[in-house]
C-alpha cells in the first residue's frame, strides 16, 4: 500500500498584506519528498489554508496518482479538517467542493489535525513564500 503524506499551511502578514502557502509532500521511503512555497494574492488565512490544500491535492493528482493508494492530509486548520470530513462548509463551499472534486479520485483520503509544531515544514515554506 502506497501512502502519501501531504502537509499544508498558510501564512498571512496583515500589515504588509501578503499571503503565502506551503506544501510538503512525502512518502514512507522518502523517494517522494517535494516541497513548494507560493505567494498568493492577499487573502484571509482560512481561504489561504484551503488554497494550500487544493494546490497540494492537484500536485498529487497530476504527478503521483499511481503512487497514492492512501493520502493523508496533515493540517493545523480545524475549519479545513471539519469541512472536508463533513463534505460541507457554510462559508467555504466552493473551496471545499474544489478539493473534494480532486480527492474523490483517490482510493482513500484522510485528514489529520496536527499542531503548529508538527506542521513546521509546511509553515516554514509558507513564511518563506511571503518574504521572498
Amino acid at each position: 500500500m502506497n501512502m502519501l503524506w501531504l502537509a499544508t499551511d498558510a501564512s498571512v502578514d496583515e500589515q504588509k498584506q501578503l499571503t503565502g502557502i506551503g506544501i510538503h509532500l512525502s512518502n514512507a521511503t522518502k523517494t517522494i519528498n517535494e516541497q513548494k512555497g507560493q505567494q498568493l494574492p492577499y487573502q484571509d488565512n482560512h481561504h489561504a489554508e484551503f488554497q494550500a490544500v487544493l494546490l497540494g491535492v492537484k500536485l498529487i493528482a497530476a504527478n503521483y496518482a499511481q503512487q497514492a493508494d492512501v493520502v493523508i492530509l496533515q493540517t493545523d486548520s480545524q475549519i479545513v479538517k471539519d469541512s472536508l470530513e463533513k463534505r460541507y462548509a457554510k462559508h467555504y463551499g466552493p473551496e471545499t467542493a474544489a478539493i473534494l472534486a480532486v480527492t474523490d479520485h483517490f482510493a482513500l483520503f484522510l485528514v489529520k489535525l496536527v499542531t503548529d509544531h508538527s506542521n513546521r515544514a509546511a509553515h516554514q515554506l509558507a513564511r518563506q513564500a511571503i518574504y521572498r
